[in-house]
């Protein structure tokens, strides 16, 4: 099991007895699901020790690369050839200004990095641009994610991808983003020995988006090609398996939630909270995943900064939650996983339509060989 530093990863089987998910139930005596107790970002590097390695990038000018992966910004990285005496990763996510001042809008970065064994993109990470009409041109702001899982993408020419979904940069202004990779020397408890990326709506997203409409008619997010059941034949080297959720809601739809009764929808999905379930082998989970992010204490800024969103804030690493699944005697084998939202009914009838309620979602499993 990794080691019990600030992030407090903790063992699956000691877990699944007493945790509780923030909004959510208590995880059942039967779940085989629990969620690690893990932040999603920190606002101060939690690492006491000096990196023996760290590799940042140019400070990308944030502007509309355009739609589909196949237009991402493409760039790459020199990492350290050999990571084999590396027992943690931090990523230093830096947003700072360009130009005059950051950009207007708070709007979505994505960073991919490409697995070079099989050419797939996984999400490293995802950020808020801020309101930036309070800043000048010396603003900046650092945030720290752990990337531990992400160890084995993270050596030698590494190529990344970046998306950002706004149109707010102009010749005077626009929003930037530097990545630094801190790699910490140690001997790893555990090595990540399988990776499957489970969810992906930015790849086939039907917003316009890289999300996934939410409760338009004829286009239900819980189909098969978007968020429904997926089987993973899990190696049997595979001791212990953590899933990554990055699920963040977006838009201004007012439709209903069926099953609240008469609750008044906050402009879904962007400002309303939201619930995830999980079936494990056919088995529904009783612990459930809460979408949604408190932005009280969230620093100062000229927009609605303040307000709570679905898994998010303006300028701020967005709120990836991290669990576990309890490995059988026999070990994982064929698993079959599925992920239900709430039902939903839409007030639109195009899943483009303006304001839509949608979701970006990004879910990866990670096998450990202990």
């Amino acid at each position: 099991m990794k080691r019990t530093t600030i992030l407090a990863l903790v063992a699956v089987l000691s877990f699944a007895a007493c945790t509780t998910n923030q909004g959510g139930a208590e995880a059942g005596a039967t779940d085989v699901v629990a969620q690690i107790t893990r932040e999603p970002f920190y606002t101060e590097n939690p690492e006491s020790r000096t990196p023996a390695v760290a590799v940042a990038s140019e400070a990308h000018r944030l502007s509309f690369f355009g739609w589909g992966e196949q237009n991402d910004k493409q760039f790459a990285m020199e990492l350290p050839s050999d990571v084999s005496g590396i027992d943690r990763v931090l990523l230093e996510y830096r947003m700072g200004a360009w130009g005059e001042r950051p950009g207007e809008w708070d709007n979505t970065t994505m960073l991919f990095v490409e697995d070079k064994l099989t050419g797939e993109r996984y999400e490293i990470a995802r950020a808020i641009s801020p309101y930036g009409n309070s800043f000048s041109s010396t603003w900046s702001k650092t945030f720290w994610l752990d990337v531990t899982e992400y160890l084995p993408m993270l050596s030698g020419t590494t190529t990344f991808y970046l998306y950002y979904g706004g149109w707010d940069a102009t010749d005077t202004r626009a929003h930037t983003a530097t990545f630094t990779f801190n790699y910490y020397k140690g001997e790893p408890q555990r090595n990540v020995v399988f990776t499957h990326e489970l969810y992906d709506s930015s790849r086939d997203g039907n917003s316009g988006y890289r999300a996934w409409a939410y409760g338009v008619k004829g286009h239900d997010i819980e189909d098969v090609s978007r968020l429904g059941e997926r089987t993973v034949e899990v190696p049997q080297t595979v001791q212990s398996l953590e899933m990554r959720v990055a699920i963040t809601g977006h838009g201004h739809d007012r439709g209903k939630f069926v099953e609240r009764g008469n609750y008044y929808t906050r402009n879904a999905a962007e400002f309303d909270e939201n619930f995830y379930e999980f079936v494990v082998n056919g088995s529904r989970q009783s612990i459930k995943g809460h979408i949604f992010y408190d932005n009280f204490t969230t620093y100062y800024q000229s927009g609605t900064y303040i307000s709570d969103r679905a898994n998010w804030g303006p300028g701020l690493p967005i709120n990836v939650q991290y669990w576990s699944i309890a490995r059988p005697a026999n070990g994982y084998g064929k698993l079959t996983l599925d992920l239900d939202l709430e039902e939903f009914i839409s007030t639109m009838s195009e899943p483009n339509a303006e304001g839509v309620a949608q979701y970006i979602v990004q879910v990866n499993l990670f096998g450990y060989d202990r």
